[in-house]
């Protein structure tokens, strides 16, 4: 007998190995900007976010340049992963911003449709208690034999694996980067402690890159 798994869903991570040293500089710049971002525009149990408030273009800012060139290192070593030929590609960050997230607070699902690539850092995480996962579901689940079959309602499973699962879960950890795909649904829990958890979200699009006197490939962004 043999199974082969065609569709996996590829999330890159890696853990900043000098976050400590750029960590309280950032903490300081993010509360300044939601200090001065004005009136909260959403409900009291959604984390803020900056992309909401008038505050996403933090790769511009020089504080977070360190950050920044990590994001662009990395997110060119996960297309590769994937098999990306990236001398056709360039990558822009489309914006970028600020993530609080209080007790109680968290975000809804959703995805990031105006992207291609999608990344998360984590900033400052509480040190114990459960801060909120970062939570990737499947959408298309391939292998769903009956419509929600492996639903709370039915609990048709005996047990979950990489063939039937209904999400992943990522535990926030601090000076920790996370890349995925735009598209991918995902949400992230609530914070339950006492303390803030701050990260910030990126958004990145890919385009063909500028060739004088050649046709931009088929289904590649013409370069700007």
């Amino acid at each position: 007998m043999a199974i082969d798994v065609w569709f996996p869903l590829a999330i890159y991570y890696t853990d900043l190995p000098e976050q400590e040293q750029y960590q309280a500089c950032q903490l300081e710049r993010i509360h300044q900007l939601h200090d001065n971002a004005g009136k909260k525009r959403t409900h009291d149990t959604a984390s803020w976010t900056g992309d909401v408030h008038k505050v996403d273009a933090i790769h511009n800012d020089p504080v977070f340049a360190w950050l920044t060139a990590q994001v662009e290192h990395h997110a060119l070593a996960y297309l590769k992963t994937l098999g990306h030929d990236l001398s056709k590609i360039d990558l822009y960050i489309q914006r970028s911003w600020p993530v609080i997230a209080r007790k109680g607070q968290w975000i809804a699902p959703h995805a990031h449709h105006n992207a291609n690539l999608s990344a998360v850092y984590y900033v400052s995480v509480p040190k114990e208690g459960n801060s909120g996962q970062t939570r990737f579901f499947n959408d298309i689940k391939h292998n769903e034999l009956s419509n929600g079959i492996g639903s709370n309602m039915t609990e048709g499973y005996s047990e979950h694996n990489p063939l039937n699962f209904q999400q992943a879960s990522y535990t926030p950890t601090e000076g920790r980067l996370l890349l995925f795909p735009a598209k991918q649904t995902h949400d992230v829990a609530a914070n339950e402690t006492n303390e803030d958890r701050v990260s910030i979200s990126f958004d990145l699009i890919m385009t063909a890159k500028q060739a004088q006197g050649q046709n931009t490939p088929e289904f590649l962004m013409p370069s700007p």
